[in-house]
């Protein structure tokens, strides 16, 4: 059985199951390169096929990870759509009309007309490109949800997903039980926390459903001012069972009163109450299911998870046993989500997330001489990675499958020493980015509970990056190029089966300095995706005068570079 999940929303991608397992998964923003990328997937749906040398004839079933979100009339005119997202903004009145007409529709019943005609828009579209399987939508929350639950290995566990609004619905409790996955209770769209961060993000003048971890890392610079706590609790507050909500039929401004009291106030301190209040309102909204469910082991999904922050406090909570945040939280993750619950994948854990394409020592090789490029070909390329990082060098990897997800997590990935307390500011300039988050430590699994408190609640999740957690005295002390102003970091848990060269690195580079993580953030210049070809990563490595690319087999460094000028 081979199953094509499709998301084409707001980054839009495409994934494959093949015989009851996940075999690849891409997102289309990396090979449009186009951040969160909202076209259709196209090349997304060619290069999982491609992965697997399928064509879309042998395909059994389509499977699209959301239903009427977005609706009819915004798949049959996608650039209206798109012209739409970029120009309306948050404060926009026509997202509040968007979000009125989706819970009117699911509140009337009358959202299965919507969802028919989006199926018959799909099928003619898929049929246009060769696909004869039958195309189905799958709910927005059940595919967040589905996805929760499939990736993880806890055959009972308590299922929550937020995010902004899908089909609908904001949010949902679900039991995931015996392989499938029962919804307790549901809240539409009207929920407070629809809106709630974005717009703040956007009237601080940053990009909202982009910026969000912006705001979360200003947060750690200012202790929250409990006055303006009160204020954004006003808007936004755990009401049993679910969030307060908001009158979407009065339109929010920037100038409102609301927001008109943020004024005076620093970014800092107002992203700080921001944070502060949502890490209340969602702790809980979780702490009220586990006691009402009596179940311990969480999941979640849904694009509030991203916030690393968040997800450290619901594993903090006393009550959580454990917590697994899917990897692809958002809508990214729904085409792999949509396809594990067509297929009906056992609960089981996430061996990796290596799902993209890769490209073999020809291409690499071709790509490097078109660019003029002559590299090394290293007998121990992971020996000689790791003498640079130890000498002080910023080194760019480039090997293996192309991450799926937010994160990069070893295979398109630059790295650095975590002992300079000043790299956040010069490394961030030469990618040519302005970030308030430190940069992530990549530490073997074997070193992680003495580098992080409390970790052993959400481990595997830490394996993806999902969880920040504070820092031991050591940790501190020997990596404060990863520390947090607050003393926390979002490491990546490194497991030598996961991925052997990446882990190899980092256990030669221990051995060269006694320093227990190398620094990972994600191979992209400011504002684009992370790099999927060849062609991308040595243009990528070039604009940013990165000392050194370690490419497939291959390696280049600055010093090549000049000698052979």
């Amino acid at each position: 059985m081979l199953i094509l999940g499709v998301t084409d929303n707001h980054d839009s991608g495409a994934a494959l199951v093949e015989d009851g397992r996940l075999v690849a998964a891409v997102g289309q923003e990396r090979l449009d390169r186009k951040k969160n990328s909202g076209a259709f997937p196209w090349a997304a749906i060619e290069t999982v096929l491609d992965q697997v040398g399928r064509k879309p004839k042998e395909i059994d079933r389509v499977v699209f990870g959301t239903s009427f979100t977005p609706s009819f009339v915004l798949r049959r005119f996608p650039e209206f759509h798109h012209q739409r997202r970029s120009e309306g903004g948050q404060f926009s009145y026509l997202l509040n009309l968007y979000v009125l007409y989706q819970v009117a529709l699911r509140g009337s019943g009358l959202h299965t007309v919507e969802i028919d005609a989006c199926r018959d828009l799909l099928s003619a579209r898929m049929a246009e490109r060769g696909f004869a399987a039958p195309v189905e939508l799958l709910d927005h929350h059940t595919v967040h949800a589905e996805s929760a639950y499939r990736s993880q290995p806890k055959a009972r566990c308590l299922v929550l997903t937020v995010d902004a609004m899908g089909d609908g619905i904001t949010c949902t409790a679900n039991m995931g039980s015996m392989g499938a996955v029962d919804r307790i209770w549901q809240q539409s769209g009207f929920a407070a926390i629809n809106t709630y961060y974005s717009r703040v993000t956007e009237w601080l003048g940053f990009t909202p459903n982009r910026h969000e971890g912006k705001i979360t890392g200003l947060a750690a610079y200012a202790v929250p001012p409990v006055e303006l706590v009160d204020h954004f609790r006003r808007q936004l507050h755990f009401r049993e069972p679910g969030f307060s909500t908001v009158d979407y039929t009065r339109r929010q401004s920037p100038d409102d009163a609301f927001y008109s009291k943020l004024k005076g106030w620093s970014r800092e301190e107002i992203a700080s109450a921001l944070q502060a209040n949502l890490e209340d309102a969602v702790t809980d909204f979780v702490r009220y299911w586990v006691r009402r469910c009596g179940v311990s082991d969480v999941a979640v999904c849904g694009g509030i998870f991203a916030n690393v922050k968040l997800n450290q406090r619901i594993a903090e909570i006393e009550e959580v046993g454990s917590l697994w945040v899917y990897p692809n939280m958002g809508d990214g993750g729904l085409a792999a989500g949509a396809a594990m619950a067509a297929a009906e994948l056992p609960p089981h854990r996430t061996p990796n997330l290596y799902l993209g394409p890769s490209y073999p020592r020809n291409v690499i090789a071709r790509e490097l001489n078109i660019a003029g490029l002559r590299p090394k070909m290293p007998d121990d390329l992971e020996s000689e990675v790791a003498d640079l990082l130890a000498a002080g060098k910023v080194v760019a990897r480039f090997d293996g499958g192309t991450e799926w997800g937010p994160r990069a997590l070893g295979n398109r990935t630059v790295m650095y020493r975590p002992d300079d307390p000043a790299i956040n500011d010069w490394l961030n300039k030469r990618l040519k980015r302005t970030e308030f988050m430190p940069f992530a430590p990549a530490v073997m699994a074997e070193d992680a509970a003495s580098l992080f408190i409390g970790v052993e609640k959400a481990v595997d999740a830490a394996r993806f990056m999902t969880v920040c957690f504070d820092c031991t005295e050591d940790m501190r002390a020997l990596c404060p190029g990863v520390v947090h102003v607050d003393g926390t970091a979002r490491p990546q848990i490194v497991h030598r089966e996961d991925n052997p060269g990446f882990y190899r690195i980092i256990e030669l580079f221990k051995e060269r300095t006694g320093l227990p993580a190398v620094i990972n953030t994600s191979f992209n210049m400011h504002e684009e995706p992370i790099v999927c070809s060849p062609y991308d990563a040595i243009r990528a490595w070039r604009e940013s005068e990165l000392d050194a690319l370690a490419i497939g087999p291959f390696l280049v460094t600055r010093e090549d570079v000049a000698g052979q000028e």
